[in-house]
């Protein structure tokens, strides 16, 4: 075996066992394409070869990558938020749109569970719950000591806090969604 191939051989081990995340289909099909790029490469000449596996970067680096987008591509797959915010947490290190994805979601989601507080509690403690006008603003919330003013929406608090929760979840997964789309399209690209 000359030494280039054996460089290329060397490499595509070692990102076989660094791609260990993929199942086995999957990862024979990404070892095979990186190996037939690295050939294509190496019948260019040596140097080209240099420069292919330089632009790659470590095995390890390209393997991890590709383990990113993968979990990320599943998580979009699935119904529930938190695989998604999971994948979107380890892209957030290197890319802002991640990063800020998961902000406001976070943010989002934290909203959608206070207004669903306020749906369940105000049933149970209803003089403590509610929307009050003040003399000089307004208070919206749970309170152990209620505001002296005057309550605003009595029970049409409910649908209104219920509402403004399953907006606030919908839209924070529409984000996460949609991000996480727009990072594969460009990963890909």
């Amino acid at each position: 075996m000359t030494e280039p191939a054996r460089r290329i051989a060397d490499y595509t081990r070692r990102l076989r066992w660094s791609l260990q995340a993929i199942p086995a289909e999957d990862r024979a099909g990404l070892v095979r394409e990186i190996e037939s790029h690295l050939a294509d490469s190496l019948a260019v000449g040596p140097d080209s070869l240099d420069a292919t596996m330089k632009a790659m970067g470590p095995p390890h680096a390209l393997a991890a990558r590709y383990v990113q987008e993968y979990r990320l591509a599943g998580a979009l797959a699935e119904d529930r938020p938190a695989p998604l915010i999971g994948a979107m947490l380890v892209r957030s290190g290197r890319s802002v749109a991640a990063f800020g994805a998961v902000l406001a979601a976070m943010l989002l989601y934290l909203f959608a569970l206070v207004l669903a507080a306020i749906v369940v509690a105000k049933p149970l403690f209803p003089g403590h719950v509610g929307l009050w006008r003040l003399p000089q603003q307004s208070a919206f919330g749970i309170f152990t000591d209620p505001p002296a003013g005057p309550e605003m929406m009595g029970l049409w608090v409910l649908p209104v806090a219920l509402a403004g929760a399953l907006a606030c979840y919908a839209l924070a997964t529409l984000t996460l969604r949609r991000t996480g789309r727009h990072l594969l399209r460009r990963a890909t690209a």
